[in-house]
Parts: C-alpha cells; sequence; structure tokens
C-alpha cells in the first residue's frame, strides 16, 4: 500500500515538472513571437505647430492676351516669407492599424502694398507709373486623406493612398490712378483637387522616428488644369508614451488655370492662372493614443 503510494507520488511529481516544463518552454516560445509582432505605431495623433514659409508666387488676371504672369512677390509688394499656425490630425481604425485618415490645415493670407515703377497692362487695361496698388492674394490648405500600409512591421511602415485638397483661393488687385480706383477681379473660390499619396514612417530608434509622405496630381478638364506636389520628410522623438515633439520640412507646388467662368469643374469659376511654390520647416508638439 505504502510502495504503491509511493509510486503514485512519484507518478504525479513527474508529472507537475512535465507540465512546468512545457509551461516555461511555451513561455520561452511566446516572449519573442510577442516581441517580433510589437508594433510601435500609434493608433492616432493630434500635431499642432508653427511653419515658416518661403513663397514664389505668379499671379495672371483675366484672359491676358501676351500670356504674361506676374510675380506677386515682386510687382505687387507681397511677403515672400511667413510664419502660420499649422493643425495636423490622424486616425488608423482596426486592430491591424494598417488603415490610416489623416487631415491638415493651414491658412496662408498676404496683403502688399506698392507704387508702380512701371506701366502695367491686365485686360487690355493699362496702369500708369506711380499708380498705388494694393493686393490681397489667400489660399488655405485643407487636406484629407486615406491610406493603407501594404508593408508594415516594427521598423518601418509604407503606405499607398488616395486624398482630397479642398483650397480656398482669393486674389485681387485694387489701383488707384490720378482718374479715380479701380478693382481687378482675380478669384474667390474654393477649389478641389485630387491627389495620389504615398506615406512612409520608420523607427531609427525606440523613441525616434523618420516620417515622409508625397502627394501628387495632374488634372486637366475642359476649360480647367491643375497640378499639385506636397512633399513633407521629418524626425520626430517620442519621449513619453502620448507625448513626442518634431521638426520637418515641407514643400509644396500649386499650379491652377480657369479659362471660363461657367467651368465644368468645381470651383473654377474664374479666368486667371495661380501658381504658388512654397518651401519651409515646421515645429510642432504632437499628442497621441
Amino acid at each position: 500500500m505504502k510502495s504503491s503510494c509511493r509510486l503514485h507520488a512519484l507518478l504525479a511529481f513527474h508529472l507537475i515538472l512535465a507540465v512546468l516544463s512545457s509551461v516555461r518552454a511555451a513561455d520561452t516560445l511566446e516572449a519573442p513571437a510577442k516581441e517580433k509582432h510589437f508594433l510601435p505605431w500609434e493608433r492616432g495623433s493630434v500635431k499642432l505647430g508653427g511653419f515658416v514659409a518661403a513663397f514664389d508666387s505668379t499671379l495672371e488676371f483675366g484672359v491676358n492676351s501676351a500670356g504674361v504672369t506676374f510675380n506677386a512677390e515682386d510687382l505687387f509688394n507681397l511677403d515672400s516669407s511667413l510664419t502660420v499656425f499649422r493643425a495636423e490630425a490622424m486616425f488608423r481604425p482596426g486592430k491591424s492599424l494598417r488603415n490610416q485618415i489623416d487631415i491638415s490645415y493651414a491658412a496662408y493670407h498676404r496683403k502688399g502694398n506698392t507704387t508702380l515703377s512701371e506701366e502695367l497692362t491686365i485686360n487690355d487695361m493699362t496702369y500708369p507709373v506711380g499708380a498705388e496698388v494694393d493686393s490681397k492674394f489667400n489660399f488655405d490648405i485643407i487636406r484629407g486623406t486615406y491610406s493603407y500600409a501594404l508593408l508594415q512591421d516594427e521598423r518601418m511602415r509604407i503606405a499607398l493612398g488616395l486624398g482630397l485638397y479642398a483650397v480656398p483661393l482669393e486674389y485681387s488687385l485694387a489701383v488707384e490712378t490720378g482718374g479715380g480706383r479701380s478693382h481687378v477681379e482675380g478669384a474667390d473660390t474654393t477649389l478641389p483637387l485630387p491627389a495620389v499619396a504615398l506615406r512612409g514612417e520608420f523607427q531609427l530608434l525606440p523613441k525616434l522616428f523618420l516620417n515622409a509622405s508625397i502627394d501628387a496630381m495632374y488634372l486637366e478638364i475642359n476649360d480647367f488644369k491643375g497640378s499639385l506636389l506636397d512633399v513633407n520628410v521629418g524626425l520626430e522623438y517620442r519621449p513619453w508614451k502620448h507625448v513626442g515633439f518634431g521638426l520637418g520640412y515641407n514643400g509644396m507646388s500649386v499650379n491652377v488655370e480657369a479659362e471660363s467662368d461657367d467651368s465644368h469643374y468645381p470651383g473654377a469659376d474664374f479666368i486667371g492662372r495661380v501658381g504658388v511654390r512654397y518651401s519651409g520647416l515646421m515645429l510642432y508638439g504632437k499628442w497621441s493614443f
């Protein structure tokens, strides 16, 4: 009887050891697997910062038979640099974090005043030397993009998608001469511009990331033509789980041309051309979740 009990106890002891060994082995195998599949990508974030941009802009009013465009900074004395507030938000629905929706907003509003040092001809109307010109050139960049990560692991995330830019645009001149004050209309509208999007995010160190994105489009429909290139690259440091800081570069080129005030393209209800190129640095703070 005693020998039987000892045998049962010995068997139970060996069984317990076997189970414990199996659990330990499973934990050992499972830990690297979990570490391997750990993704450092955030579910969502909000960025707020300041953007310092340098501009090179061209404008055309109406149908200029000579095909002449005017440099807005040189001729109309608009600021060639501007500091603006910029906001961005991002959200990745679903457990895989492969889907991403991001939006951004910034407003670039400028006014200028100058005295003409040479004659200026717009739509067959010539303004003499000495005329006072007040200029206004405002545009906003509102972007919304959906992208899907084709490649995603613990070190990098590469995504492709489609975006839509809404560009409120307003530009005009008020010219004061000896004969009175006249107003030269440019545009006061909002243009939708679709774009193809590429997103990249790379973990350089556990708390240091390199972010990059490119949005581009070219569109020609009847009496409207538009093109856009938007490039962003920056370094981001995340010292805490929900807080980060970043320094980035943004370069953008937008060109639109409308030839009818009754266009089939939404918002292209003006006659003229606008070209804007700007680049600069953005410093921002970030809250993520």
